[in-house]
């Protein structure tokens, strides 16, 4: 679990952002805003702990999952729920979404990273 997150929230389009934690520890954000259905969630990876030097791996991957109106009080994986810590992407769902879990396994060559999910209406 992680606590601190920083959010905003506009009419449209809720935010919400981790702490910057050590590649080793899985970051849930939760109390997402379940009126905003269409989601979408990217890690970003530092070389320090402050999280102002950006740096792209060489291996591993994040797994995330998530926590659905219907499916609380578990976490499960998305359609697509992988991303490769070499190549960085946004990936994409449709649910009311609580919670999301990012799970790190085997990142080489960064040491902290932060997770961030935007969800809106349409």
């Amino acid at each position: 679990m992680m606590g601190g997150a920083r959010r905003g929230t506009n009419k449209t389009m809720s935010f919400s952002e981790s702490l910057v934690f050590t590649v080793g520890t899985t970051i849930t954000l939760e109390d997402l805003d379940v009126i905003k259905p269409h989601c979408f969630a990217g890690v970003q990876f530092f070389s320090d702990s402050d999280g102002l030097v950006p740096v792209t791996p060489s291996a591993g991957h994040m797994d995330i999952s998530v926590q659905t109106v219907n499916s609380t009080p578990v976490f499960e994986p998305i359609r697509t729920s992988r991303i490769e810590a070499s190549t960085p992407t946004t990936l994409s769902w449709a649910a009311n979404t609580k919670g999301v879990r990012a799970i790190p396994s085997g990142v080489v060559g960064a040491s902290y990273y932060k997770l961030i999910v935007t969800c809106n209406e349409t």
